[in-house]
Order: structure tokens, then C-alpha cells, then sequence
């Protein structure tokens, strides 16, 4: 129990009575309606809106600055009889503002799995330390289908190679430079690539419009690609010629001279059965689902093989107990 005229403990250098003791007082604090909080929530919500602020700093932001309206000095964490009743309903209206899953914690990288003719959202999480990624637990199917999924050995094979790959460019595409000496045009092209396989990932998961998934999974393509080849010095000029250009299958030969464990050829195997970029963006019929499905992880399995070339990841590497590949053939 904090004696009312010691030191507050939230460190505002005031005693206790004056600040966080005085919370609990009707004249300050159950006098202040809930209408009047969303106001002021809503006001200094549009205020961080405009300051540059994302959903995730704005949910913690907005209630210490809303509160400093009526002149309280917010407690938001602590021992439960520590955190007041108004902080308490403050935080609980705030979060009405938000969408929840712009308020989740974000990943390194989104990819997407093909069960059946049906996308799986996988993706790479943020995580600090040591740690066991569980991709079965992430895995968004219910579960009768994973039951399902776990019967077929060629599916799930196709899951545990798809979950490496996610991994391995997931967290490699901002490590591009770790053991190797690269430079930064080879590194902006990597990040390119994962912004393009991001985006056909969720073109795909939301079910809309699929032509953009094929568009972005080639381009990604190209860009993982390229981005092994500016490691190596390759200038934009060269990387346009025509001899390269948007051909992947020229490109997979090219990086193959420099890059001794580049599955070249499984590589070449599957950039070969992609359409072609140009004709797929004005002649050629978009595929169907499965077909879109196949294109998007042979884009993702070429990303992440280009980038295992560069970074330390290398989820096959590193465990042994994994079976060999056996997705793409």
C-alpha cells in the first residue's frame, strides 16, 4: 500500500495524493463519461494520424495523451489495484478505434501455402531470441483439414518445403549481406523482390483478382534474381540488356557462373514453366487457381533459394532431421 504523501511510484516526482492517488477520488474520474472519453480519443487518435503514427504506436499512444486532457496522469500498466478504473476504460474505448489485426504483431515476410485448390497465409513472424517456429500451430486451417492435409505425404511434403522457403527469405531478405560482401543495389532489389511476393501472397489469400497475383510472383522472380546478380556487381544497364532483360531462365544461367550451390537447375526447371511476363500482362488467359497457386510458391522457393546464396538462413542446413526436398520436382 502506498501511503498517500510518499513519492508516486510512476516517477512523476510527485507525491502520491497529487498524482496516481488522486485517481481514485469521484470528482475526477467517475464524473468523466465514456462519451467524453471517445471524444477525447478520437481527437488525439487524428492528431497521430497526422503525425506519421501506425495503428499498432497509436493504440498505446492515445490513451496517456487523452487522459492529460482531463489532467490525470495515465497509469496503463501494473499490478491490477496500480492501474485505475479510468486507464482501464480508456484503454478499452481506444481500442474500438482499430481494426484488431492491424494492432497484431507483424512478420518479416507473408507468403502463401496451396491446400488443395485453397491459399494459406504463412509467414515469417518477428521473434528476438531463441526460439521454435511451430508453422502447424500458424497454419490457418481448421482442424479436420490439417488432419486431412497430413494424410496426404505429397501436400505435406509441399507444406514442410514452403514453410522453409517462407523462413529462409523471410528472415534472409533483410540479411542479404550476412557472410558475404554485397552492395546496396543488390540489396534494394531484394527488398523489391520481397514486396512483390508479399503482395501476390495476399492477392492470392484474399481471392480477388488473380492476374495480380501472376504479375507480381513473376516480378518478384526477376527481382530475386537480379538482386544475386548486382551482388556480383551486374549494373542496371546489364541487367536490362536483352540477352537478360525479363527472361528468368537467362538469368537463372547467368547467376549459376557465379553461385556454386545455386540449385540452378531446379530453378530452371520451374522459371521455365512460368508464363511469360510480357504476354501475360496483355494475350495470355490467367490461369487457374491451382496453376496460380504453383507459380506463386516456385516464386517463393526461387526467392528464397537466391537468397540462402547470401544470408545465413538456410532452414535445411540447419537441421538435419528434415527431409530432403521434394517441392518444386
Amino acid at each position: 500500500m502506498v501511503q498517500r504523501n510518499a513519492s508516486c511510484p510512476c516517477s512523476s516526482g510527485k507525491r502520491f495524493k497529487h498524482c496516481c492517488g488522486s485517481l481514485g477520488t469521484k470528482s475526477t474520474t467517475d464524473e468523466i463519461s465514456d462519451e467524453q472519453l471517445l471524444v477525447a480519443l478520437k481527437k488525439v487518435d487524428d492528431e497521430h494520424i497526422e503525425g506519421g503514427l501506425k495503428p499498432g504506436a497509436r493504440e498505446i499512444m492515445n490513451v496517456g495523451k487523452a487522459l492529460q486532457e482531463f489532467g490525470i496522469q495515465a497509469i496503463l500498466m501494473g499490478p491490477e489495484h496500480m492501474v485505475p478504473d479510468i486507464s482501464r476504460r480508456a484503454q478499452r474505448i481506444n481500442r474500438n478505434l482499430f481494426i484488431p489485426k492491424e494492432l497484431q504483431i507483424g512478420g518479416r515476410h507473408l507468403g502463401a501455402f496451396l491446400f488443395r485448390d485453397m491459399f494459406c497465409q504463412l509467414y515469417a513472424p518477428i521473434v528476438y531470441g531463441t526460439c521454435r517456429i511451430d508453422f502447424w500451430k500458424m497454419l490457418d486451417l481448421s482442424d479436420f483439414q490439417k488432419a486431412w492435409l497430413a494424410e496426404d505425404s505429397e501436400q505435406f511434403a509441399r507444406f514442410v518445403d514452403q514453410s522453409i522457403d517462407i523462413l529462409d527469405f523471410g528472415f534472409g531478405w533483410s540479411e542479404f549481406w550476412h557472410g558475404r560482401k554485397t552492395n546496396l543495389r543488390s540489396k534494394d532489389l531484394i527488398w523489391r523482390a520481397h514486396s512483390q511476393l508479399e503482395a501476390s501472397a495476399a492477392t492470392a489469400i484474399a481471392g480477388c483478382d488473380y492476374s495480380g497475383t501472376i504479375q507480381s510472383a513473376l516480378l518478384g522472380t526477376e527481382l530475386a534474381l537480379k538482386a544475386g546478380l548486382a551482388a556480383h556487381g551486374m549494373t542496371d544497364k546489364e541487367l536490362a540488356k536483352r540477352t537478360l532483360g525479363h527472361d528468368l531462365t537467362a538469368l537463372t544461367v547467368e547467376l549459376a557462373k557465379f553461385e556454386i550451390d545455386f540449385d540452378h537447375e531446379r530453378v530452371g526447371r520451374v522459371v521455365e514453366k512460368f508464363p511469360d511476363f510480357v504476354e501475360s500482362r496483355y494475350n495470355l488467359p490467367t490461369p487457374g487457381r491451382i496453376e496460380t497457386g504453383h507459380i506463386l510458391m516456385g516464386a517463393q522457393y526461387v526467392a528464397s533459394e537466391v537468397t540462402r546464396q547470401f544470408s545465413d538462413r538456410n532452414g535445411r542446413k540447419d537441421d538435419s532431421s528434415l527431409p530432403p526436398r521434394k517441392y518444386p520436382a
